[in-house]
């Protein structure tokens, strides 16, 4: 019998030593019966076995403020509670009364756990989780920069240029809407150059260019032998190629009601199966779907699913047209005549007249009517500087508009508004400009209020 009880206060030492916590024992008085080894690294208490120590005594010290025991021992009740130590360590204290089998409190027994380190790694993770915060709206902030030296000074454009920000590194299905021409390529490939797809491929689909017995094939792919001069080996589509990059849907209102249902499906399940095949394709690409058809009267009238225009749906962003964008022209005059310059080696410019004249017209087309008018003008023009009179019936011909004179002043407006508004993109503030243009800060404060703040 002894040799149990041996054997048990020789397991009971072996555990109080080992433990991960440090454990303290008091009697009911206070008297400190028990403390682990490591108290002092811990509390400042000399690890002293054979000298009681009281817990009230150490409490009043200022050792413990306040005792977990001490609380044990007054209260009668568990009590838990974090402070710091006179080490400045931080730890979880929890503390429970001893009873003997009348219910008598004999003692108090408390577990501290040390959780400096646990802290510190808590901080440390919110003050990254806080940096990362800051980095995020610092790169939407660049983002919407650099979406803004496309569309300069552009209010329409902004609530579109301010989705686009957010929904770049988004895994999400964009459905973009707009009249024919009005750039809608251009703002899916945005989206792509963007985002960290960036370095995959971008691949555009034109739905309704593809003859219906071939979309199929070029979308999903095809595996050997899957019909009449499929290629040996089979073919990867669309979806394949597009890899971990972009796929933009164009025209997707034209897209056959039985490939609709391939759509919703690969959309759902981020897969596909090649026509012929019979194992499942992962599709990893985002998916852009573009339309300048009303989708909500398609559906009506039974030439598009309904649950497909839901599932594309998710981010919708409406291109306002051309004609609502009269601020963007002159920008795009100037983009478009550089592009047009680079592509036949020549080096055309259009004169102030010429400018205004273009500015004031409504381009139905949008941007792929004025596209057009410009590489017309600049491939047919004899000199280098394209002029309004004495082009006048040229541009008649070519563009089908009326030419009408302009003032002097309008053209030389449309001039100064498109050279304040690139110079505010750099300078922006009225000092800046002001400096740089060699004007006085009271004129630059005119321009800014008459080109850009009233607009």
């Amino acid at each position: 019998m002894m040799d149990v009880h041996k054997n048990f206060s020789i397991l009971l030492k072996h555990i109080l030593e080992h433990s991960f916590d440090e454990i303290f024992i008091a009697d009911a008085l206070g008297n400190i019966l028990y403390t682990s080894q490591t108290t002092e690294k811990m509390f400042g208490i000399p690890y002293k076995p054979k000298t009681l120590q009281n817990i009230f005594d150490l409490e009043k010290s200022g050792v413990f403020s306040p005792s977990v025991i001490a609380n044990v021992l007054r209260s009668g009740r568990k009590e838990t509670l974090i402070q710091e130590t006179i080490h400045n360590r931080k730890t979880i204290i929890s503390g429970y009364p001893i009873h003997d089998d009348d219910g008598i409190l004999i003692g108090a027994l408390s577990f501290s756990r040390d959780i400096t380190e646990f802290e510190y790694l808590k901080n440390e993770n919110e003050q990254v989780a806080k940096a990362v915060q800051l980095y995020k709206k610092e790169i939407e902030k660049l983002k919407k920069q650099a979406i803004s030296t496309l569309f300069p000074n552009h209010e329409k454009m902004g609530k579109v240029l301010d989705v686009i920000s957010k929904i770049t590194d988004l895994d999400v299905t964009v459905l973009l809407v707009g009249e024919s021409g009005v750039g809608k390529n251009r703002i899916a490939r945005m989206i792509h150059e963007m985002s960290k797809r960036s370095i995959q491929p971008f691949i555009e689909v034109n739905c309704g260019a593809i003859p219906e017995s071939l979309i199929e094939s070029e979308l999903f792919g095809y595996e050997e032998g899957a019909f009449t001069g499929a290629k040996k080996g089979g073919k990867p589509g669309y979806f394949e190629a597009a890899g971990g990059g972009t796929l933009i849907l164009d025209e997707i209102g034209e897209l056959p009601m039985n490939l609709q249902v391939k759509l919703l499906s690969v959309l759902q399940n981020k897969s596909l199966m090649r026509i012929g095949g019979s194992k499942s394709v992962q599709v990893t690409c985002r998916i852009i779907c573009a339309t300048n058809q009303n989708l909500e009267e398609l559906i009506h009238a039974k030439q598009f699913r309904e649950d497909l225009y839901y599932r594309i749906n998710i981010v919708k962003i409406i291109i306002p047209p051309l004609r609502e964008r009269r601020e963007e022209i002159i920008s795009l005059i100037f983009d478009i005549t550089k592009e047009m310059n680079k592509k036949y080696a020549m080096n055309k410019r259009f004169t102030p007249a010429m400018l205004a004249w273009i500015g004031q017209q409504e381009w139905k087309g949008n941007i792929r009517e004025l596209r057009n008018f410009i590489e017309k003008a600049v491939i047919t023009s004899s000199d280098e500087e394209i002029d309004l009179e004495m082009n006048g019936e040229d541009f008649a011909q070519i563009s089908g508009k009326k030419v009408e004179e302009t003032t002097l002043q309008q053209y030389m407006e449309a001039i100064e508004k498109e050279f304040i508004m690139r110079m505010y993109q750099k300078y922006p503030s009225s000092i800046k400009l002001a400096e740089k243009l060699n004007i006085s800060q009271s004129t630059a404060n005119r321009k800014i209020q008459k080109y850009i703040e009233e607009r």
